[in-house]
This record gives C-alpha cells, structure tokens and sequence, in this order.
C-alpha cells in the first residue's frame, strides 16, 4: 500500500531512499523492494495510464513493469539513473502492450528507435512532466471526488474500504471513481498527442 508519505518525498529524499534501497534488493530483500515498489508505484501508473488510457492495461503493465525491475535486480551496478532505467521498462512494455492490442507489431518499431536515441536526461524530465500534469489534473478534480481518487489510486483502499471510511455507498465511490477516470483521460487526451510528437 502506498503511503501519502513516499507518494510526496522531494526529489532528492526519494533518491537517497532508492540509493539505500537498491543494494539490498540485490540481496533479495523483499521487504526493500516493496519500499522501493510503494515509493514509484503511482509515478509509474500515472505514465502508464497517461499513454494507454485504460485503468485495467495501465494496472496490467504496472505489474510487468515492476516485476523486471525484480528480475533485473543483478544489473542494478551497471545503472547510472534508476529512474532512467525505471522509465526505459515502462517504456517498452508500455509500447510492447499497444502493440499486442492492435495487432500491428511494425507499426511500433519505429517508436523504439527513437526513443532509443533520446537522451537520458530527456527521458526522465518528460516521465516527471508527465507525472506533474497528471498530479495536476488529479488536484482539477472536486473534492471529494479527488478524496475518493486518491484513496483507490495512491493508497491502494478497494471500493469497499473507501465506503466504509468515508461513511458512503459503493454505488457513489464506483460512480465518483468513473467521473474522475473520464476527467483524467479527457485532460490526458492533449499529454497524448505532445508524447506522440515528441516521439515523432
């Protein structure tokens, strides 16, 4: 479950958590990467879902996305920027899942390429550009709904258990949960076509 509190480290706190964190994950301590996995979870959803626009694909490639970064735990020494490596795997899977829904396998080898020569540094102020805009269509949302977003999204609460907490229906959270969901892809819409061009 995500916290509030790893959800909003600055940059440079989150950064010397990972740096603690990777070494033992190396190991094999779970329990670090589930720190490091609670600490990225929703930066990575929020990428994901700003390029796929389903809830289900987004959680979907989430999942994939982080179980490589287990996988690949015995590269971590060859690493410059975990985020440049953590954006590198979102990338590809998130291409890699377009390209198994449309059927179209060719139509995205292009798009890998290009992204393969994009600078690092590039790579990671547009995952961090995208992840602000995003926070900032969250912040458009009305209060409560954006209450009810927040709890499903960052702290991981199923439908039940934000009902319960809030003292509401499911019928209301699942109906607050949709209108932020139609919302959020309506404002993506634009994110979309600069990711895109960018790509272009």
């Amino acid at each position: 479950m995500c916290s509030k509190t790893s959800y909003t480290l600055d940059k440079k706190k989150q950064l010397d958590l990972v740096n603690k964190l990777l070494p033992k994950i190396q190991s094999g301590d779970l329990q670090a990467f589930e720190q490091l996995y609670n600490l990225y979870k929703v930066q990575v959803f929020n990428f994901c879902f700003s390029i796929l626009k389903s809830n289900a694909d987004a959680q979907e490639v989430v999942q994939d996305i982080f179980l490589k970064v287990w996988q690949s735990r015995n590269q971590y020494n060859e690493i410059i920027s975990f985020n440049g490596f953590l954006y590198r795997i979102a990338k590809n899977l998130t291409l890699n899942k377009i390209r198994r829904k449309t059927g179209q396998p060719e139509q995205f080898d292009s798009l890998k390429d290009d992204f393969s020569i994009i600078n690092q540094t590039e790579n990671e102020v547009l995952f961090q550009e995208m992840k602000e805009m995003l926070d900032t269509a969250i912040e458009a949302l009305p209060p409560k709904r954006q209450e009810i977003f927040r709890l499903s999204r960052e702290e991981g609460l199923s439908n039940e258990e934000i009902a319960e907490k809030l003292d509401i229906s499911i019928n209301t959270v699942k109906g607050q949960m949709r209108k932020a969901l139609a919302f959020l892809k309506s404002y993506l819409e634009w994110i979309s076509i600069l990711f895109i061009v960018w790509l272009s």
